[in-house]
């Protein structure tokens, strides 16, 4: 037997990426980006961390069914709700207004972290990071 160490009280728990990332497991999603998106901090391979069962707010970053192949695409409120195609800037519109209650539609889910590996150093060159 010995006596508690005096640091005991200070020591912290371990960081867990599953409690700081995923707020609901049954509908979080991990996807690999298929493309760099600068203007949006997404690397080619990035996990990007998605989930299914948020409503957007305006400029979120959304992963969307796009004739079968899933995109990253902005969604924004005004003038009215529409996503933002990122590789031209083009306005898309949104199928309906009931596509948050009933998941009918092309979007899957909202992107809530990106992870970049950063031992790549392509971010020097990326003027939004």
């Amino acid at each position: 037997m010995g006596f508690p160490s005096p640091a005991a009280d200070f020591v912290e728990q371990r960081i867990s990426l599953d409690q700081r990332l995923i707020q609901k497991p049954a509908a979080t999603y991990f996807m690999l980006a298929a493309e760099s998106i600068f203007s949006c901090g997404i690397m080619k391979d990035a996990l990007l961390v998605v989930d299914s069962s948020l409503r957007p707010c305006d400029g979120s970053l959304l992963v969307c069914d796009s004739g079968g192949e899933f995109k990253v695409k902005r969604y924004r409120t005004q003038p009215k709700p529409h996503l933002e195609n990122l590789s031209n800037g083009m306005k898309e519109k949104l199928p309906g207004h009931d596509v948050w209650e009933t998941g009918a539609g092309p979007v899957f889910g909202v992107i809530t972290y990106i992870i970049n590996d950063a031992r790549t150093g392509e971010f020097d060159d990326c003027p939004v990071m």
